[in-house]
């Protein structure tokens, strides 16, 4: 998987990397996913089949049937898109049949809805309208029998626009909720609890980040409910027209919408779309991640998380210790030395259960800097023989590279620095596809190796495999490795709420 980085060359010489292969069913390897689904299909084992439960309105429930029945389907590529490849159907791309009806169907009150998504604070609007949706799921996966490995969240349009940050309700049509409180004194509330019962209530959902997807998501971690949010106007956007006739939203091809909704789908369900060829064993990732919690009391309070890969692509995720772990420098955030040993030693543990041994070389990747507090930690807790890797991995936006003619520079491209750090370009010129499927000139990521014994071009061409396994879409390859892509989204699903589930629970929970 590694180029050879030749120490004698200058330290300014561009290097390139190859396109990292991927492993398919008959142990087949190519480059891109879909060329592998298409020819050979998922590695094994099979899946005996999928089951899905689907929430939302009775005609979100009706446009989601719909469209479960077209994914099991042709649907062709569209003429004049150079990235649009046909979608042949679920069960051509996966070998396991699709089944076009949901087995469980949970209907979300209209009426009950429209109310909870135009209240006039906005916390209290995401905290009822997640309420709809999260409790239907727990009470059904806690007391019915019938269970599904993945449930659809069916999204209005509606919901989606004003149950986010900074959404907001016109006065025609807000709902005055019963107790309206700014942010402001709701978390004067907290502090000193009032003498009524409805009024602490209301505070306290300023705890809960007014993010609906998040929300909804840390809500579910308890009950251990895999979810799929599907917004209607993308299922159904013949549906959802402007004024011209026009869907009213500006998406990807039908084709392009089901390889990524399909790839994602399969992997909720506990499923490997594909794996990656030639990393070594005995190999772990751990992607660092730090996000600031909603605690008025302690504004430097932040969550610290782990995601932890394996050289398959297979995720879990570690809710790591809760502290005073900001620092007064923005987005930087260091561990005491006890809790950067723990996020470690719990990772090798999980190691150790799947594989009957510890890892022989663990790399953690980060944005921020690492202290040496935390490097001990790292260090003391890694048993003996296997060697302990800090990666620095930022993308700073201070360097362009053009060249000449209209192609962008090539994809996996590194220049060094360095001897522990370089440049290198997970996105560009992808001569496989015969396009930069991109807009603006490629940015490199800056990595550095801030301590440990690895090699840079071993470095450089794990995090080119791990842009890889983004098994949320099926695309020839991320910007960033897996470690990171979804480091901000995991970390505000760990704070969305005030007490998030603590047990170790797999990646798929968290996209």
């Amino acid at each position: 998987m590694s180029a050879h980085l030749d120490p004698r060359l200058p330290a300014k010489k561009l290097q390139w990397f190859p396109e990292p292969k991927l492993r398919f069913a008959h142990e087949q390897l190519l480059e891109d996913p879909k060329d592998g689904l298409l020819l050979f299909g998922p590695p094994p084992p099979a899946p005996a089949g999928l089951s899905y439960g689907v929430i939302g309105t009775d005609a979100g429930i009706r446009q989601f049937e719909a469209w479960a029945k077209r994914l099991g389907n042709v649907i062709p590529a569209q003429q004049g898109v150079t990235s649009s490849v046909t979608f042949p159907g679920f069960e051509a791309v996966f070998r396991v049949p699709w089944p076009s009806e949901p087995r469980v169907r949970l209907v979300v009150d209209d009426q009950k809805l429209g109310t909870a998504i135009r209240l006039s604070d906005p916390h209290q609007r995401v905290f009822d309208a997640v309420e709809l949706y999260a409790s239907e799921i727990q009470r059904w996966v806690t007391e019915e029998d019938a269970k599904v490995s993945l449930w659809f969240i069916v999204v209005p349009e509606e919901l989606w626009k004003l149950c986010r940050p900074n959404s907001t309700v016109s006065k025609a049509e807000a709902v005055k909720a019963d107790v309206h409180l700014s942010h402001a004194r709701a978390l004067e509330k907290l502090v000193a609890r009032d003498l009524f019962d409805e009024v602490n209530e209301a505070a306290e959902k300023h705890l809960y980040e007014n993010h609906f997807h998040n929300q909804l998501k840390a809500k579910l971690l308890g009950c251990e409910a895999v979810t799929q949010l599907v917004r209607q106007t993308t299922i159904a956007p013949d549906e959802h027209l402007n004024r011209a006739g026009k869907p009213i939203r500006k998406l990807q091809d039908p084709a392009t919408v089901a390889w990524n909704l399909a790839t994602a789908i399969y992997y909720k369900a506990g499923e490997m779309p594909w794996t990656l060829a030639g990393i070594r064993d005995g190999v772990c990732y751990i992607g660092l991640v730090f996000k600031k919690t909603n605690n008025p009391q302690d504004r430097s309070e932040a969550c610290c998380g782990a995601q932890m890969f394996l050289h398959s692509g297979e995720g879990i995720v570690f809710k790591g210790a809760v502290g005073s772990w900001a620092t007064d420098k923005p987005g930087e955030f260091h561990l005491p030395k006890k809790q950067a040993a723990e996020i470690v030693r719990r990772c090798v543990e999980a190691y150790t259960r799947w594989h009957g041994k510890a890892p022989t070389e663990l790399f953690i990747h980060g944005r921020t800097v690492f202290g040496p507090e935390e490097i001990a930690g790292f260090r003391e807790a890694a048993p003996e023989g296997t060697s302990v890797n800090g990666i620095q991995i930022r993308r700073p936006n201070d360097l362009k590279l053009y060249r000449d003619g209209r192609r962008a520079l090539l994809r996996g491209l590194a220049l060094p620095t360095g001897a522990r750090s370089a440049f290198l370009w997970t996105s560009g010129y992808v001569p496989h596809l015969k396009t930069y499927p991109g807009r603006e000139v490629p940015t490199p990521l800056k990595v550095k190796i801030v301590f440990g014994d690895a090699k840079l071009d071993v470095v450089l061409a794990d995090i080119m495999a791990l842009t890889k396994v983004n098994f949320n879409a099926c695309i020839y390859g991320d910007g960033l490795p897996v470690t990171l892509r979804f480091a901000d989204d995991v970390g505000e699903i760990l704070t969305a709420i005030p007490e998030v589930a603590a047990k170790p629970l797999p990646f798929r929970h968290y996209i």
